[in-house]
């Protein structure tokens, strides 16, 4: 990634004014102060699309590189990496490894397959050391769903028809091991008590199955058992006696933190495609008759689906069946506060804008899911049913933690609005808001800052800077008008503002901007001194009520004991980066505004200062009657 180079930051040479500056009364106090250099992120390198920025504070998602499907290991405390995985489509998959989240250096291929394996999806990775003696001598798990040769006409498949009629080429799951999370990892052989150990080795007799496959040995599930379980929970798709193999994708390896018992989730591949769980004894012996079923496609509950079968009369979630009509990608997380299980998947499919990352809540690990409506912030993460004219295809993810904060890990499409040309890695942070549910009890419920394509403040664990504006004593509005019910507090509560469409409900009750009536002046004041490097103002998501420039931002600082202030005249958003103009128009150099980039705005960074209070103002743009703001960033030193 770029780096603005300090030189670039310190190229203005400090000056000195005498400016007026609105204080908390009518009057206007005359007061010296130091021009600040800084750098605003608007500086674009000849044919860039995107402006250059600094990744000592800040990040920005349409230049993260990577595959679909990622999935993201914190394997810090053992080697102090983080490794990405992802889908590949052949029959090799490939790793990543960063200290920072932001430089990947390419680990090589971690697993090769013969030749006619194909479409390696979505892989997940676990890591147990059942010794825990501290000397990490555990093992890497590595899941994954591939097809291989004949699996488009083997009869041990039950095949599907696409909307073409044409025969997919289901999926099976496989599971590969490595004392590394770079590899190289080796197929695990279920007939080899050298691959698999002696307690999960199994005997197959081809004269049991009404075909020969090459691959039954190397299966996660042996069909003959598991068949014969999912038969009980799924009958109309399997039958008691079927030999056919298991068509699955997305397994999801996760430890319950309450009982440490292992289990591995995954969805069937057949639409309308359910998500399934199955306890395993060991990370290589499934338990096909612990399996249920979390989640049907189009059903707030699996009791919703199972009373429509019986003719009655339930809501459904129409969001669901927008396209394809799958329940994929699914990641539980598990949430000590209120102790509750959080099932989050994708919907829709990953070719359509509207793909996107859903959330349902249990009190248990194995059932009782209900999802979450939109007026409950269902759809944690989306391109607003389309309507995000920025990014599309939302979905897919992980989760991971650094320090206490939680990220969300997805894909989104690189050319807004298809699939042709690929999907990239985008990371976004997660935050819980305590909510009314429809039954009027409180539920925490997940809300993603995302998905961002501007520069936001850099995430990296054991920076020397990050946001600290969760440290700020008090947001005051010291000059100006604020609109009716409109209140400060939202100018800091941690959430952007997204989406214009979908979960209005939610939003318009727990997602709110500070709002003013005419211009007005903000002052931001920290208990004690704070040594700081960067500023950032996020926009309104709402187009009509968007600012174009802040200005007289002050910084009041202690150099040697005594107050001194810094200033900049004012930041000037950026309309490449923020902004989507007719393109009709343009070709006669007109610069009409279609829409605008939800969580963006306007940021500076400087040398470092020990600043105590920021101030700012905002000015309403001509013709509009407000403008809101939705949040602050301030880049501080870490403590």
């Amino acid at each position: 990634m770029n780096k603005i180079s300090k030189a670039l930051c310190i190229a203005l040479g400090a000056a000195t004014a005498c400016i007026s500056v609105a204080g908390c009364s009518s009057e206007k106090v005359q007061r010296t102060v130091y021009e600040l250099p800084y750098y605003d992120g608007t500086t674009y390198e000849e044919g860039a699309e995107q402006p250059v920025y600094s990744s000592e504070l800040w990040r920005r998602n349409d230049v993260n590189k990577g595959e679909p499907d990622p999935f993201i290991l914190d394997n810090t405390e053992i080697d102090g990496f983080y490794y990405r995985y992802g889908t590949n489509g052949s029959r090799q998959f490939v790793a990543y490894r960063s200290t920072d989240l932001d430089y990947w250096v390419d680990c090589g291929i971690i697993l090769q397959n013969p030749d006619g394996w194909k479409n390696g999806w979505a892989p997940e990775v676990v890591y147990d050391d059942p010794t825990d003696d501290g000397k990490n001598n555990g093992t890497y798990y590595f899941y994954f769903s591939m097809t291989y040769p004949g699996a488009e006409s083997s009869k041990a498949y039950d095949t599907q028809k696409d909307a073409n009629g044409m025969s997919d080429a289901p999926h099976s799951l496989f599971v590969a091991t490595s004392k590394s999370p770079s590899g190289p990892f080796t197929m695990v052989d279920f007939t080899d008590a050298n691959s698999c150990g002696a307690e999960n080795v199994r005997t197959i007799n081809a004269g049991d199955y009404g075909y020969e496959c090459a691959y039954l040995k190397n299966m996660l599930f042996e069909p003959l058992a598991t068949n014969a379980a999912w038969a009980q929970i799924m009958p109309e798709r399997v039958s008691v006696n079927s030999d056919k193999l298991c068509n699955n994708i997305d397994p999801s390896p996760f430890v319950d933190p309450v009982t440490k018992k292992k289990y591995l989730i995954f969805n069937h591949e057949r639409q309308p495609s359910p998500i399934l769980i199955m306890e395993m004894e060991n990370w290589l012996k499934p338990k096909p008759e612990t399996t249920k079923v979390l989640a049907r496609c189009g059903y707030y509950t699996v009791e919703d689906y199972e009373k429509a079968q019986r003719g009655e009369t339930v809501e459904t979630y129409e969001f669901e069946q927008r396209t394809n009509k799958v329940n994929e990608g699914p990641f539980m997380y598990y949430n000590a506060a209120n102790q509750k299980y959080y099932l989050t998947y994708s919907v829709n499919g990953f070719q359509d804008a509207t793909y996107a990352v859903a959330q349902a809540v249990s009190d248990n690990v194995d059932g009782g899911f209900r999802k979450l409506t939109q007026a409950e912030n269902g759809l944690i993460l989306s391109a607003d049913d389309g309507g995000n004219q920025f990014a599309t295809g939302t979905g897919h993810h992980s989760f991971f933690h650094i320090g206490e904060k939680l990220y969300l890990c997805y894909h989104k499409h690189t050319t807004v609005g298809t699939v042709d040309d690929g999907r990239h890695t985008a990371v976004d942070e997660v935050k819980f808001v305590t909510i009314k549910d429809k039954n009027g009890e409180d539920l925490d419920v997940m809300y993603v800052n995302g998905p961002t394509v501007t520069p936001q403040p850099a995430i990296v664990k054991g920076m020397e800077y990050a946001d600290i504006s969760e440290k700020l004593q008090s947001v005051t509005l010291v000059n100006g008008e604020l609109v009716n019910g409109s209140d400060t507090k939202w100018l800091n509560d941690g959430l952007l503002s997204y989406n214009m469409k979908l979960n209005q409900d939610f939003l318009n009750t727990y997602v709110k901007e500070t709002e003013v009536s005419e211009e007005s002046t903000f002052e931001l004041t920290f208990k004690d001194y704070e040594t700081i490097r960067g500023f950032m103002i996020y926009n309104s998501k709402d187009l009509s009520k968007a600012f174009r420039k802040i200005k007289n931002i002050e910084f009041v600082t202690e150099e040697n004991g005594a107050e001194k202030i810094y200033y900049i005249k004012e930041l000037e958003l950026d309309g490449k980066s923020n902004f989507k103009y007719n393109e009709f128009e343009l070709m006669y150099g007109n610069y009409v505004i279609e829409a605008i980039a939800y969580g963006g705005g306007v940021y500076a960074e400087f040398n470092a200062l020990n600043v105590k209070t920021i101030r700012f103002t905002v000015e309403i743009p001509e013709g509009q009657q407000s403008v809101g703001l939705s949040e602050i960033a301030v880049m501080g030193k870490v403590n």
